[in-house]
């Protein structure tokens, strides 16, 4: 037996390595006559053209059958685009079939390609290129040629391995991109009646209805058994289950193709699905803030599409989904919603079209923390949707601080209580402001120590009251507290709901019209402007994530911009303190007006021992800018400097100055989309009169040391000093003045640039300067009379840098300086007058400093002029 079982064996190998090898013989001998048949018969079955870059046989690796393996294939559609691109199209066919006059082929296996199918608006696809019964047919064949025809293709299987699946259509306005991982489809397809098995796995890219993007990136599975009729256009659903997303769906019933159209009687139902993983299925934009939300409970989905479906009218729709005993948890929130339940469910009406299509959400409830949440949703008419929403209970900050879209916001605690909120009305009328009156509304918002940590800043509404009624929203006291200030609001505000709908471009225009009091008893500006800006937490989070911190605070700056472009409306302010940085202002009253994207303010504030009156303009827009103006009333000269911070430079510093300063400043800031302020962008006039003036210790006089009395020098009083200032192009421009002081007269121009370059001119009275080297040093420090006291006068230039300057005479050039700084003065006077609608005066130089004789300049300005030769160096060396 054993001697038998071992012939036997030998004789087999034999015998099938004879096969293996008489049919690699032949598919050798006849792999470019096989090939051309094969391809040959599939172009006389199309209209359409198949091209093959190469052809090749197989039979060691497909034994015990052959395959034809074409590669580099391209097929056209009916409008000449490419409707298949593959590396390989592969045919099986039996091993015998070589050894006949006829190859039957078995399976088909399509791989690493595309497939585009398109429906053009009349809905025509471009896959329509198989020859029907009106094709005209070839000549029938002779006897000889029957010998040679082609091969047989009696598919049982066809398989898809790595297909991108590409389908658009026009006339419905969907687009869908798939990857086909694989999938199989066997039966018997050349029979009328068969019944076909197939399953797959695939994931879906996208699938596109109406602008909207559903199954981005997700994974579907499928495994079907369909009962095929060709001839009666009958397709019935024996044991079908689709699996979406852990999500899976029975699928019962059939599909019936009639002369009056395609017949619908199918019902899907699924109850191993859940509440988290069908969210998975909504659109992108939809899907971000819930990504993370999961759900236990008794989750049901049913659906059933039954009817007609013709050029008139679809099927009848009815779906329904269902919750019961479910809890809810999501990262977002600081615990779980318990116990929820609710029945959703969708019908597409009587005329089984959007227009005629309800949704609702039926007794939505749910407890956080044990407070009741209620929720009720009915929408009617899907084109032209007509909502009614209600919603009552008690809403925890700690629920829903998470889903807030700004990384700065770490918690949140207290309540919101939510009585009676009830909304109905047009979606279309929500939009607009012209229809809002249309929308009905009504309810109460009331704040329970509500609060929000806010970039390391907590937030908290102590209390107070929103109540909508229709398109008003009364705002009764609201008080807010945190980063230092205590505020308190009061008014009304309209169009609420355009804004809360308005999209991201604010298309419709919605605008918050309001007219508030703000009270504040205390109000720190700069850690409430640093809540829209990049914090040191920010930019270690954007290093870690390797994100620009100017790119996070651009994003920031167009965060605020959408706030600020809904604006409309007036807060009538009281602020009791106030601070920004060391700027500290007591008592300010005024008007904050927000319109077309820009703030205006007006009032009057107590601050630096005075009164300023203020205006102003803040646009908020990409490149942001300020256009202020300032009245400075008997301010105090040494707070300026200090609570200015000097500003920025440490050459004349607060402990130099004292003094009253009155003054009229006109600024204008400019930043980038950064936020970045535009230094060479900032300009500023400025008209200035300084009473009781002091300068003491000012290091920079003592180059004059050798002139004036050194005492004088530490401890200069000046009568009253008036001019006009200028900052352009990163520049101090400071026009022609006389400074009339204890230590000696002089007049003055020049420029101090802010890397501490300096061009001073400078004109003395050279008689008074000797003069007053032969008197005893005056101990009460009166300034000295102003008159010409002496033969002429000397003119000086300063020039270099604070550091490291130079002084040198040059009258030419000094009088030259005074002339062309008198026509700056005048122009810096015209833009200040433009700017605050008013005169402002100008003190002139004592006609006792002009030079001989008055009033008509210097008769030997062309000569070799006589003055004292003086020249000195100084600087911190």
């Amino acid at each position: 037996m054993k001697r038998f079982l071992k012939r036997f064996a030998i004789i087999s190998l034999i015998v099938i390595v004879s096969l293996v090898a008489i049919a690699a013989l032949l598919a050798s001998i006849y792999e470019d006559q096989i090939g051309a048949r094969i391809i040959k018969e599939i172009n006389e079955q199309i209209t359409s053209d198949l091209r093959v870059n190469t052809f090749k046989l197989s039979v060691v690796s497909s034994f015990p059958n052959v395959a034809a393996n074409l590669n580099g294939v391209s097929l056209t559609d009916n409008q000449d685009g490419l409707l298949l691109e593959a590396e390989q199209l592969s045919f099986r066919m039996g091993l015998l079939s070589l050894l006949g006059s006829k190859i039957k082929v078995k399976s088909v296996k399509v791989s690493d390609g595309a497939l585009n199918i398109a429906i053009d608006r009349n809905g025509k696809g471009n896959y329509e290129i198989f020859k029907t019964s009106d094709t005209p047919a070839p000549e029938e064949p002779s006897e000889a040629d029957d010998d040679d025809a082609g091969p047989t293709i009696s598919l049982a299987e066809a398989l898809l391995e790595d297909i991108d699946l590409i389908y658009s259509d026009e006339s419905s306005k969907q687009e869908m991109l798939v990857n086909v991982i694989n999938a199989r489809f066997s039966g018997e397809f050349s029979s009328a009646q068969f019944s076909l098995e197939s399953d797959a796995e695939l994931e879906s890219r996208f699938v596109e209805m109406d602008g909207a993007r559903y199954l981005a990136g997700k994974n579907l599975n499928y495994d079907a058994v369909v009962d095929v009729d060709m001839a009666n256009g009958k397709y019935e659903f024996k044991e079908v289950s689709v699996d979406v997303e852990s999500n899976v769906f029975r699928v019962d019933g059939y599909i019936e193709e009639t002369e009056e159209g395609t017949y619908y009687d199918l019902f899907l139902n699924s109850d191993e699905s859940s509440l988290a993983s069908m969210l998975q299925l909504l659109p992108a934009e939809y899907l971000e803030p819930l990504a993370d939300f999961e759900s236990r409970g008794d989750f049901i989905v049913k659906a059933e599409i039954k009817g007609m479906a013709d050029q008139r009218m679809g099927p009848e729709i009815k779906a329904e989904l269902s919750l019961e005993d479910g809890r809810i948890t999501s990262e977002k929130m600081d615990g779980n919603l318990k116990d929820v339940s609710f029945l959703a469910t969708f019908t597409n009406g009587e005329l089984r079209n959007n227009r005629s299509s309800v949704f609702e959400v039926t007794d939505l409830k749910g407890y956080f923390n044990r407070e009741l949440m209620g929720l009720r949703l009915r929408v009617e008419n899907l084109d032209d949707p007509l909502i009614d929403f209600e919603l009552d209970g008690v809403l925890p900050v700690e629920m829903v601080y998470g889903f807030i879209p700004d990384e700065r916001v770490k918690s949140g605690d207290g309540e919101i209580e939510i009585q009676n909120l009830h909304i109905q009305g047009r979606y279309e009328d929500m939009i607009e402001t012209s229809r809002i009156s249309r929308v009905k509304a009504s309810g109460i918002l009331e704040f329970d120590d509500a609060s929000l940590v806010i970039a390391n800043e907590s937030m908290t509404i102590d209390k107070g009251t929103l109540q909508l009624q229709d398109n008003v929203m009364t705002i009764e006291g609201l008080e807010l507290e945190g980063a230092g200030s205590e505020m308190e609001f009061a008014g009304t505000a309209q169009n609420l709901l355009p804004v809360l709908f308005a999209d991201s471009l604010n298309t419709k225009r919605a605008e918050l019209n309001f007219q508030t009091k703000l009270y504040a008893k205390s109000l720190d500006l700069d850690r409430l402007v640093s809540l829209s800006l990049v914090g040191e937490d920010d930019e270690e989070v954007a290093e870690e994530e390797a994100i620009p911190v100017d790119s996070l605070t651009e994003k920031r700056i167009q965060s605020r911009e959408r706030i600020t472009k809904f604006l409309k409306g007036t807060f009538d302010a009281r602020i009791d303190e106030f601070n920004y940085d060391r700027i500290e202002g007591q008592n300010f009253t005024g008007l904050l007006d927000f319109r077309n994207n820009q703030l205006h303010i007006t009032g009057r504030t107590q601050a630096m021992e005075g009164s300023f009156d203020v205006q102003g303009e803040l646009y908020f827009q990409e490149q942001p800018f300020l256009e202020a103006r300032l009245s400075c009333n008997n301010i105090d000269i040494h707070e300026f400097f200090e609570q200015s911070e000097n500003f920025g430079q440490e050459v004349l510093r607060a402990d130099h100055v004292d003094g009253r300063l009155d003054a009229k400043i006109a600024i204008y800031v400019y930043w980038d989309e950064q936020g970045n302020m535009l230094w060479d962008k900032l300009k500023v006039l400025a008209g200035i009169g300084v009473k009781d003036g002091q300068l003491q210790d000012f290091e920079m006089l003592e180059s004059f040391s050798s002139y004036v009395d050194v005492r004088d020098l530490r401890d200069i009083r000046f009568t009253n000093l008036e001019n006009f200032l200028e900052i352009r192009n990163q520049r101090i421009i400071i026009p022609v003045m006389f400074i009339q002081s204890n230590a000696l007269n002089l007049t003055i121009s020049g420029e101090h640039d802010f890397d501490q370059d300096i061009a001073y001119s400078i004109k003395v009275n050279a008689g008074q300067v000797l003069a007053n080297k032969f008197k005893r040093h005056d101990p009460d420090l009166k300034p000295k009379r102003a008159q010409r006291n002496g033969f002429f006068n000397l003119y000086y230039r300063i020039i270099g840098n604070i550091e490291d300057y130079e002084m040198e005479s040059a009258k030419r050039q000094v009088k030259s300086d005074f002339d062309q700084s008198e026509k700056r003065k005048r122009a810096i006077q015209r833009e200040l007058e433009v700017a605050f609608n008013t005169v402002i005066e100008m003190v002139d130089e004592p006609t006792d400093w002009r030079d001989i004789p008055e009033y008509g300049g210097d008769d030997t300005a062309d000569e070799e002029p006589i003055f004292l030769d003086w020249e000195e160096g100084g600087g911190r060396r």
